[in-house]
């Protein structure tokens, strides 16, 4: 049956996706509750979290900051790896994530500017 078929691609699809994920970790025992994935082809760590009504805005306001302001990508990055190699970047252990390290970049430069 047509339906059939689509459930076997359907599950083929999801076998697929879940091959590229390296790690994948729900945590609830934060003020935030947080899905942290790695997407395995290009170890690259993803967070995702739920029940932020500000969510949206808050991206916004950082693309505005990453437009007017050419130093604050590359200080990030550079700032991010830091943390990382310091394994100091995990909000939920203590550190700093990285919607807080850009807020206190774009302050410095803010600061630097006057």
């Amino acid at each position: 049956t047509p339906d059939s078929s689509n459930d076997n691609n359907n599950n083929q699809d999801d076998e697929e996706q879940k091959e590229h994920l390296s790690y994948l970790e729900v945590i609830t025992q934060t003020r935030v509750p947080l899905v942290k994935f790695t997407i395995a082809p290009y170890n690259l760590d993803i967070d995702i979290c739920f029940d932020q009504p500000n969510g949206p805005e808050s991206a916004d306001l950082m693309h505005r900051f990453m437009e007017s302001m050419p130093p604050l990508r590359p200080l990030t990055f550079c700032l991010k790896y830091f943390l990382a190699s310091r394994e100091i970047n995990k909000p939920f252990t203590g550190g700093i994530g990285s919607y807080l390290l850009q807020l206190m970049i774009v302050s410095f430069l803010q600061h630097r500017s006057r």
